[in-house]
């Protein structure tokens, strides 16, 4: 009987712990938010202008100026677009999450491992909010969603913890080095031509092919592209493979962010 109520109060402790997480994740993401877009006119809309006058410049200058021949051209580089924004700008965020939210962080008790998920789920709900106009462009070209779309919040899942591994490491690096955020985002640009968010990968040279996979973004962009356009999981073993590797990033992410972040307080 003893024991059965000390899991009872062991499961009510972390339930109440949960919940206490989930309403400040909750918060502080909203707050986020409405900060990014405090005094614009347009407010949230530019979640979905930015990424389509991306793919307007783009549409031009391949389509129209290049004349590249490429099927669905618009679905293939929308879907690139608002992946590799989620993966920049989430990486841009945590990196800088703890040295730019000093206020909060310096305040006793608070779970600094939070901030950093809160850049990545911040960057992702833009993602979400991106996705009605992938239905438009597909209906425009006269195609149809198959329920391979369903594997879609799988992909994202995969993404969501690749970010957060990624970010706890650099948000932690970024506490010692200010400049960490600074070269990461020199980085995520250069970064975005080794990507195939406006090319196809089968594009790239065989022999480079090898190091040119190891960009994880090449896995998560082919896999959207699969299940979104074509109604196939052709990435089903590499992105197994790479949401193996994603989730024992985030471990082992969280559990150096949790053991150093505390001892580098001072320097915040």
């Amino acid at each position: 009987m003893v024991w059965v109520t000390m899991a009872f109060m062991t499961f009510d402790n972390y339930r109440k712990v949960f919940c206490y997480h989930w309403d400040l994740l909750y918060v502080l993401v909203r707050r986020d938010l409405k900060s990014r877009y405090a005094g614009t006119i347009l407010g949230f809309a530019w979640t979905l202008i930015m990424p389509c006058m991306q793919l307007g410049i783009f549409y031009f200058i391949f389509k129209v100026v290049l004349e590249v021949e490429m099927r669905r051209f618009s679905t293939f580089v929308f879907i690139g677009i608002i992946s590799y924004t989620w993966f920049q700008s989430a990486l841009s965020q945590t990196a800088s999450s703890i040295v730019s939210n000093r206020d909060i962080a310096l305040r006793p008790g608070f779970p600094l491992a939070i901030l950093p998920g809160i850049a990545v789920a911040s960057s992702m709900l833009h993602f979400i909010f991106s996705l009605p106009v992938i239905l438009i462009l597909i209906l425009i070209e006269g195609q149809n969603l198959s329920l391979a779309v369903f594997w879609v919040p799988i992909v994202m899942a995969v993404q969501f913890f690749l970010c957060l591994g990624i970010g706890y490491l650099t948000a932690l690096v970024n506490i010692i080095y200010r400049d960490t955020a600074s070269i990461l985002d020199v980085l995520l640009r250069l970064f975005f031509f080794l990507t195939p968010i406006f090319y196809d990968p089968q594009q790239v040279p065989e022999e480079y092919r090898w190091l040119y996979d190891l960009n994880p973004m090449v896995t998560l962009l082919q896999a959207y592209r699969d299940v979104i356009m074509n109604g196939v999981i052709s990435q089903g073993p590499s992105l197994s493979v790479l949401a193996i590797v994603s989730v024992f990033l985030a471990w082992i992410g969280f559990r150096t962010f949790q053991k150093r972040s505390y001892r580098l307080i001072d320097l915040i």
